[in-house]
């Protein structure tokens, strides 16, 4: 048995409209290639941009507890990594990457140090002990001789970096009735190797132009400062201001990086472009 199909006979009108379709098609692709080599461009864009102006840090020692976490065992699989912006001068309370060395004998091995930047250049600082009974950082300001306690809600326990058991910073000196801390007093108020004023019974140091003054946030535990001195600007590797929390290496590169963190970051950048 044959089968046979017959084709309906298109009408004019019909004919004309897939005629006219068929005219549109190229435009068409056109513009979905148009729109996907924009969007393509974008990102190529981006990526030189983000490429030329971060570079990925990873958090190592417990200094910046517990703003920021390394992985403490080898057996861990996650830990806080951050991107740091290279092209950007540092702030006071922005966290920063110093490029230092650690020795070892008459060794000198390079190393990074993730801190808190506290005082730029011309900045009058001390660190004394307040009415709370813990050590705080106070400035000065030098027109007005008026001095000020620093808010530093990020701060690890006080109790626990003034008094810890493996404390290196609970020893104190009392200097006209102000109890400082001992090593910050040796190294920044009595060495002579910075500028120092007294006002209202209160030994301010100033920090040298072009250096900089940092602290851990887990300052019972950090080596900063206190026991290396300022650090040059110079030194500064960058600003951190992405923070991935808690991921693993592979899941720091680009790709990999956490949407919520670049989406937060770059929504803070918008909200402050605008709120100017």
């Amino acid at each position: 048995m044959n089968f046979s199909f017959k084709r309906k006979k298109q009408t004019p009108k019909q004919a004309e409209y897939m005629d006219r379709e068929i005219k549109k098609f190229p435009k068409i692709i056109f513009y979905i290639f148009l729109v996907y080599f924009i969007l393509f461009a974008i990102y190529i864009s981006w990526y030189i941009y983000f490429r030329n102006t971060y570079i990925l840090s990873k958090v190592e020692g417990t200094s910046m507890q517990n703003t920021l976490n390394p992985g403490i065992t080898s057996e861990d699989e996650v830990e806080d990594l951050v991107y740091i912006n290279k092209n950007k001068q540092p702030e006071r309370f922005d966290i920063i990457v110093i490029n230092d060395y650690k020795t070892s004998g008459t060794t000198k091995t390079e190393m990074k140090l993730i801190k808190r930047a506290i005082g730029l250049g011309g900045d009058w600082l001390t660190i004394k002990k307040a009415a709370d009974g813990y050590f705080h950082v106070f400035t000065l300001n030098w027109q007005t001789q008026e001095i000020y306690c620093l808010n530093e809600d990020y701060v690890k326990d006080y109790e626990g970096w003034t008094y810890g058991p493996d404390s290196v910073y609970d020893s104190v000196i009392t200097y006209n009735n102000q109890e400082y801390e001992k090593a910050f007093f040796e190294r920044f108020l009595s060495g002579g190797a910075y500028t120092v004023e007294e006002v209202d019974g209160v030994l301010f140091f100033q920090v040298p132009d072009y250096e900089i003054f940092y602290l851990g946030d887990n300052r019972g535990r950090s080596s900063d400062s206190r026991a290396r001195g300022t650090a040059k600007i110079a030194k500064v590797e960058g600003v951190a201001e992405i923070i991935l929390k808690g991921v693993g290496d592979d899941e720091g590169n680009l790709l990999g990086a956490k949407i919520s963190a670049l989406s937060a970051f770059y929504w803070n950048k918008l909200e402050n472009y605008f709120s100017r």
